[in-house]
C-alpha cells in the first residue's frame, strides 16, 4: 500500500510542477518579450471589455509610437468608437492552435513567461494546453 501512495504522491508532484511551469512560470511582460519566448496571459478584448486567456509564442514585436497618430487618423477599424485606443507596443504571437494574432502589450494582464513553453511549441504539444 505504501508503494501505491508513494507513486500517487510522485505523480501529483509532477502534475503540479508541470501545471506551474506551463501556466504560471516567471512573471513577465509582453512589452519586454524576446522573440521565441512563450507567455501565458489574459488579454482585454476592448469590444466586450472582458479578458481572455492565451498561451502564445512571440513571433515579432513592434514599437508603434510614431505610427499611432497616423493609424488613428486613417484606419477605418473602430473609427467611430470613442473608447477604443491603440497603445505603443504591438506584439505578434502564434497561439497554441497555430493561429497568428496581434496583441497590444499594454492590454495584457497576469502575464507569465512559461518555463516549458518553448519545449511545448517545439514538440507540437502546445495545443494540449
Amino acid at each position: 500500500m505504501s508503494d501505491f501512495l508513494m507513486i500517487c504522491l510522485v505523480a501529483a508532484v509532477v502534475f503540479c510542477l508541470t501545471f506551474y511551469c506551463v501556466y504560471r512560470g516567471v512573471y513577465g511582460s509582453l512589452s519586454s518579450a524576446n522573440l521565441g519566448e512563450v507567455y501565458n496571459f489574459h488579454y482585454l478584448q476592448p469590444l466586450t471589455g472582458e479578458y481572455e486567456r492565451y498561451l502564445a509564442k512571440v513571433i515579432s514585436k513592434r514599437d508603434m509610437k510614431e505610427q499611432i497618430g497616423y493609424l488613428n487618423a486613417t484606419s477605418n477599424y473602430r473609427r467611430h468608437d470613442s473608447q477604443f485606443e491603440r497603445s505603443n507596443t504591438l506584439v505578434t504571437c502564434e497561439l497554441s492552435n497555430g493561429e497568428i494574432r496581434n496583441f497590444y502589450a499594454e492590454r495584457v494582464r497576469d502575464c507569465y513567461r512559461s518555463i516549458f513553453g518553448r519545449l511545448l511549441y517545439s514538440t507540437g504539444m502546445a495545443c494540449m494546453f
